[in-house]
């Protein structure tokens, strides 16, 4: 532990510190990400699908989840973004091992209107309470409606929170009433071009005080 404590660290002020720099730490250091993979049409029907890795739950009652959008270069916002707020609705597919390649490819940079249901040959699949599809071929999906947007700093970088108001879960990922993460097979998010499966499952019970 002393070794650790008198250790040469690299020491970084986010006040001072380069907007990339920054930013190559917290992807490098927080992961592996789970991956939201956003589909959502626009005002004329056209989908669109994208993956962003500043994802989580937020909220069990109601259901909420979170994406986090970053603006682009220039400031724009991101097609998901423009849907969502056009629509009020998106829904979260799990990005499973089958398909992380076709995931990683709908990130490219398509043109507006283009949809990357097509260009990846993923399947558009009805949802039940929502207009935007569901990707057919992954085993869970989470049908959203828009609670609220949140801009956050000076660059009014967009979190998005959104009620989930309807799941789809294939039974085949499960056992027992739980969703079994071998038979799941989840991609997450590293950085830079790198992207992890879960490999060894380490298991160690614990007790919270918390009646079961």
């Amino acid at each position: 532990m002393a070794d650790l404590i008198t250790a040469d660290y690299l020491e970084i002020d986010p006040a001072t510190a380069e907007r990339r720099q920054i930013y190559r730490m917290l992807v490098g250091s927080v992961v592996p990400r789970p991956i939201g993979w956003a589909s959502t049409v626009d005002g004329n029907g056209r989908t669109n699908l994208a993956p962003f890795s500043f994802f989580t739950v937020v909220c069990v009652v109601p259901p909420m989840i979170s994406l986090t959008i970053a603006r682009n270069p220039d400031g724009s916002e991101k097609h998901t973004l423009k849907n969502v707020r056009q629509t009020g609705e998106f829904c979260f597919n799990i990005v499973t091992e089958p398909v992380w390649k076709e995931m990683v490819d709908s990130a490219n940079g398509f043109p507006e209107g283009d949809s990357e249901f097509a260009k990846t040959g993923l399947t558009p699949i009805p949802c039940v309470k929502i207009k935007p599809p569901r990707v057919a071929e992954v085993p869970i999906h989470f049908e959203c409606k828009l609670h609220q947007v949140i801009e956050l700093g000076p660059n009014r970088h967009p979190l998005v929170i959104g009620e989930v108001v309807f799941m789809h879960v294939d039974p085949a990922c499960m056992t027992n009433g739980y969703i079994d993460m071998r038979k799941l097979n989840p991609v997450g998010r590293l950085n830079g071009f790198f992207y992890s499966t879960l490999g060894e499952i380490l298991e160690r019970k614990f007790d919270d005080g918390q009646a079961r």
